[in-house]
Formats: C-alpha cells, sequence, structure tokens
C-alpha cells in the first residue's frame, strides 16, 4: 500500500496533465479549422519551449525523449495531409517503431550532457532514421513498408489498435520497462519518461493533428516540471543524506517566529574516519547520522549544513523541551553502532575504534539555542547554537550543550 501511494504522488502531476489533456480532447473536436491551427502551433511552441529548458539545464536524456516527440509529431502531421497510401503507410510503420524505440534509447542514456561526444551515438540514430524514412518514401519501397506494418498477431484487440505490431512490441516493453523503474525509485524524471510512452502510444493509435498535439505537449510539460522539480531538488536537497541542504535551511529560518530552538550537530572524530577507513565509510557515518535524524529529531526539521555538520530547527518549542529530544538523539546515535564493510576500510593500525571485525563507534556534539526575544535575528541564533556546539567539543565531545539568547 505504501509504495502504491509513493508511485500515484509521484505521477500526481502527470495524472493531472493526463485529465486535462482528456477534458480538452473531449472539446477539440469541435474546433474549427482556425482552433486547430492554433493547437498545432501550440504544441509546438511547448515541445520547443521545453526542449530549450533541458539545454539549458543540460539534461541530455529529456533532450533527446523531446527532441523525438518533436519529429514524431511533425511526422504525424505530415502524415495526416498524405494522400498516398503508400506513404502513409510507410509513415506510419517508421513512426510507431522509431517513437517508442528512441524512448528507450533517451531514458537508457547515461546523463554526460547534450553536445558531447558521449551522446553522439543517439544524433547518428536519430539521423539515419530521418534518412532512412525519406528514402523509403521517395523509393516508394513498397516490401519495406510491408515489413515495417506486419502483423503476426491476429486477435481482435490487437487488430483494432491503430498501431503497426513492431511499434506494439516496443511501446510495451518500454511501458513494463519504465513502470519497473519506477516503482524502485520515485523520480520525477521517471514519471515523465512513463508518461511520455503511454502519450506516445495515444499519438500513434489517434494519428489526427488535434489528439497528437495536446498529447505531445502534454508530454512535453511533464517533461518540463520533471526538469524544474528536479532541479529544485539538486540545490535544495543533499544528495548523499537526503536531508535538505543549507539552502534550504536558510529559507526556514527567514519563516521563523515567536520561540524556537536550533541546534548544530557535529559528528566526533569524523575527519579520523576518513583517514583511516577512507572516504566511503566517512560517507556511509553521514547518512548513518542523516537516517537517525529523520527517525529521531522529535518533530524537529533537520538539515545538513555542510561537510559533518547538521542543523535541526524547532520552531514553537521551548529549549527545556527539546534538550530532552536532543539528548535523546545524541544516545540513539552512540548506540547505533556502526559495522563497515570490509572492502571499503584501509589498515586500521593504530586507530583509536576496536578491532578488525568490531563494531565503529560514531558519535556526536550538540549545541541548541533558544529565541526568547521574538524580534531577535534567527542567524544569531543559530550563531549562538554553533557557540555552544564548540563548548561541547572543546568539553570532550559526545555530548549537548545548551546556550539561550
Amino acid at each position: 500500500m505504501k509504495l502504491l501511494v509513493g508511485v500515484l504522488y509521484t505521477l500526481l502531476p502527470e495524472l493531472i496533465l493526463l485529465s486535462g489533456a482528456i477534458l480538452l480532447m473531449h472539446y477539440a473536436v469541435n474546433f474549427p479549422y482556425a482552433g486547430i491551427l492554433a493547437t498545432e502551433l501550440v504544441a509546438f511552441f511547448i515541445l520547443l519551449a521545453s526542449l530549450a529548458l533541458s539545454m539549458q539545464f543540460n539534461r541530455s536524456r529529456m533532450f533527446f525523449a523531446l527532441l523525438t516527440l518533436i519529429l514524431a509529431y511533425g511526422a504525424l502531421l505530415l502524415h495526416s495531409g498524405q494522400h498516398e497510401d503508400l506513404d502513409r503507410r510507410i509513415l506510419a510503420g517508421c513512426v510507431c517503431l522509431f517513437l517508442p524505440l528512441n524512448l528507450i534509447c533517451a531514458h537508457g542514456l547515461r546523463e554526460r550532457g547534450i553536445f558531447t561526444r558521449h551522446a553522439v551515438w543517439i544524433f547518428t540514430l536519430l539521423f539515419l532514421e530521418f534518412m532512412f524514412t525519406m528514402i523509403l518514401l521517395a523509393t516508394h519501397a513498397q516490401r519495406i513498408a510491408d515489413a515495417l506494418n506486419v502483423k503476426f498477431m491476429h486477435w481482435p484487440v490487437i487488430a483494432a489498435i491503430n498501431i503497426s505490431q513492431p511499434g506494439l512490441l516496443l511501446l510495451s516493453v518500454s511501458i513494463l520497462w519504465i513502470n519497473d523503474r519506477l516503482i524502485r525509485q520515485h523520480s520525477a524524471e521517471i514519471a515523465a519518461f512513463f508518461f511520455a510512452t503511454l502519450a506516445a502510444a495515444v499519438m500513434l493509435h489517434a494519428r489526427q493533428p488535434v489528439t497528437t498535439g495536446i498529447f505531445a505537449a502534454a508530454a512535453a510539460l511533464a517533461f518540463g516540471l520533471a526538469i524544474v522539480l528536479e532541479s529544485w531538488s539538486m540545490a535544495y536537497l543533499d544528495e548523499l543524506t537526503g536531508l535538505p541542504g543549507r539552502r534550504a535551511l536558510e529559507e526556514n529560518m527567514r519563516q521563523l517566529g515567536g520561540h524556537y530552538v536550533i541546534a548544530m550537530l557535529d559528528v566526533d572524530h569524523f575527519k579520523s574516519f576518513n583517514d583511516t577507513y577512507g572516504h566511503d565509510l566517512g560517507d556511509q557515518v553521514l547518512r548513518l547520522v542523516a537516517s537517525r535524524l529523520k527517525a529521531g529529531s522529535g518533530g524537529g526539521k533537520a538539515f545538513r549544513y555542510g561537510g559533518e555538520e547538521f542543523g535541526l530547527l524547532y520552531p514553537g518549542k521551548r529549549l527545556h523541551e527539546v534538550a530532552t529530544l536532543l539528548e535523546d538523539l545524541r544516545r540513539d546515535i552512540e548506540s547505533s553502532g556502526f559495522n563497515p564493510r570490509r572492502g571499503e576500510r584501509r589498515a586500521a593500525a593504530g586507530s583509536p575504534n576496536a578491532g578488525e571485525d568490531d563494531a565503529l563507534r560514531v558519535t556526536v556534539s550538540i549545541g541548541a539555542a533558544e529565541n526568547h526575544n521574538s524580534g531577535a535575528n534567527p542567524w544569531a541564533v543559530l550563531k549562538q547554537a554553533d557557540t555552544a556546539l564548540y563548548e561541547a567539543k572543546h568539553n570532550g565531545r559526545n555530548q549537548l550543550c545548551v546556550h539561550a539568547l
């Protein structure tokens, strides 16, 4: 149940876009020619705007997916204007095959930038597909058109779908693969790819200018929204620990008022962890502390301030309430223990920690400060909490020190 809720929450923007696209498609049936033309132009504008956004943020996977959607949308518009049956079959067969194939390739691409040597192969693929289609249209290749639209299943349900069966097979594989990725990782980008694949299925089945335009634009909006959401996440969330970062802490501090407590937490002897066992183990230590902050902050908001230092905000709390919570948190981290994987450890000769197979002991020092004056600057309270943290470390570490401002 929790997994289903997580997937639905990730797909919420796409579900809204889907509802809007279906509603607009219902009214678009009665559009006059001017309305149809306006829909086509707006769809192209949205596609190009999202493509430009992906270029601005150098997101190669979404860039190539959007470029594929633009090419497919243009081909479908050309298909609707063709009078020759053979040309229509060639265009339909190529688009039904190449659109899902390119979405799969774009989704599987490693994020290494757009205009780099790592992306040359997908630019080459798109160029070859374009040239292949143009050659087929120029030579009126009947046999290849038959191969592109081959029917190897004759079930009534399959026959009713207006998508070539090779394309339908690729679409099914793409939907299943991306759905599996979405279940494993609730990502805005993966949700956008999942929605774009479903939108591609509607576009290929309908092949009508208004419907294809509406769903191409909806897919482009999903990608644009994913770029914005993931860029916000990169700016405000710490990738290593999953906690909000320093910028998010500063944003939350601007909203503080009345009574509140700010606490600063620092991992004891963190440099020795890195020097003795390596940076990989140091990262594990930070993730361990972050997980305990998420689970045991007692209603406080946890942030990674930088390095091995973390911040905690307790809006509306008094120092005597928070001190008990922070002491419980310190003891919880101390008692958690830490068993590093053998492959990630360096020689521990002379280490203050126990032997090779013993659990490492992770402790933290905490400083906290309370705002008694509602007009006090939150940054002054933060500085006081940092001073209290320094005292805790100076007095022997693995303890809590509190100040009132």
